[in-house]
């Protein structure tokens, strides 16, 4: 086993996560008038402000770069970060509930703060890596004794891609250290 090649693996296969979300549809509304707009292929004509859309999220960023919408689905939040903060570290064994995007989501958020203000991203920021230690130390501890979590359906992708390499590593290192109970699960 070659830890580069494991890295190139898992940085390739968030890569795809990365791609996979961008592709995702997201709802965004028009914040004035557009007479035409053009995206991957398709014609809107006399579209209105307050119209809602549903597009891919690349599409959507384009045009709320472009000042012409907001997207209308944003569910990753400083509240909702707060309440999801206080929700894992009570529940010490399950992972909770998040966006399939969650880690995608709170990136953005992250970029979108800072442009307002240094301090509110990094009171995000701060909020993203306490959650992310105590999903990590579940996943880990699910790892370290071999079994499936009964909340793996509430494992973003990313969380999913993580945790069977380290599943492979540690049936790997078991079987060395300890041959008769080193079953793979």
């Amino acid at each position: 086993m070659n830890i580069d090649t494991e890295l190139s693996t898992l940085s390739e296969s968030l890569k795809e996560v990365e791609l996979e979300y961008l592709n995702a549809y997201c709802k965004v509304v028009l914040l004035k008038d557009v007479p035409r707009l053009e995206v991957a292929g398709i014609t809107m004509e006399n579209l209105k402000q307050g119209n809602v859309l549903q597009l891919r999220k690349w599409a959507a960023d384009k045009l709320v770069e472009a000042g012409v919408a907001k997207r209308a689905d944003l569910t990753v939040d400083l509240n909702y970060l707060s309440q999801l903060l206080w929700k894992e570290k009570n529940n010490v064994t399950e992972l909770q509930e998040v966006p399939k995007y969650f880690y995608m989501d709170a990136k953005r958020l992250i970029e979108e703060v800072s442009k307002a203000s240094k301090e509110k991203a990094e009171e995000v920021r701060r909020r993203l890596m306490d959650i992310v230690s105590l999903r990590l130390l579940k996943l880990f501890s699910y790892a370290a004794k071999r079994i499936k979590p009964a909340t793996i359906d509430r494992m973003t992708p990313e969380e999913n891609i993580l945790f069977e390499l380290v599943m492979g590593l540690v049936n790997e290192w078991m079987s060395h250290v300890c041959p008769k109970g080193g079953e793979e699960v």
